[in-house]
């Protein structure tokens, strides 16, 4: 198998499960050295403990994409085990699905601060470590809800939409350098 990724630094947020975690395996199978990060412990350590037994290099760290200090410890730990960040995949999601007028406060905010303020904390914190040796790529991970909208799904297509807006506005700003 080619190894396309080999050696270099990835983290997946969100990959203890499902497109995350098959994410992180694919990147392992590439000779990716991937950063497991999850916010639950128990799937993020098995992740690690299945790439690992390949002979690939994985590292779990706990992560809470809605804290930006949790974050900034993630790409920090990452920096110290691995080296810098070469690939930033923000995949950690949750759906709120709400009828918008019975919607909590709570529902609104909690869909806002994984599904788009998580997407811009993982940009926040891995940015400086690309912008200094001039090249990285960071894949946000939006949904068809992000382009179109269906009844009964608020307002998770609000915060997919702002994870597009947000990706375009930083590749305005930074695809030039690097």
């Amino acid at each position: 198998m080619n190894k396309r990724f080999l050696d270099k630094v990835v983290i997946v947020t969100g990959s203890g499960s499902g497109i995350g975690q098959t994410t992180a395996e694919r990147f392992a199978e590439e000779g990716a050295k991937v950063v497991i990060a999850e916010l639950d412990k128990k799937t993020g350590q098995s992740v690690e403990e299945n790439i690992n037994k390949k002979n690939n290099q994985s590292k779990f760290i706990e992560t809470d994409v809605s804290d930006f200090d949790s974050v900034s410890d993630m790409v920090n730990n990452t920096v110290k085990h691995f080296g810098s960040p070469d690939v930033l995949i923000n995949n950690a999601g949750i759906n709120v699905f709400s009828e918008p007028l019975k919607m909590s406060e709570s529902e609104w905010k909690r869909a806002f601060s994984v599904d788009l303020d998580g997407v811009w904390y993982g940009c926040k914190a891995v940015l400086p470590h690309m912008l200094k040796k001039s090249k990285g790529s960071i894949v946000n991970i939006s949904s068809v809800h992000g382009f179109q909208i269906i009844p009964n799904c608020f307002p998770y297509p609000v915060a997919k939409h702002g994870v597009i807006g947000l990706t375009r506005a930083l590749a305005v700003d930074y695809a030039a350098k690097g």
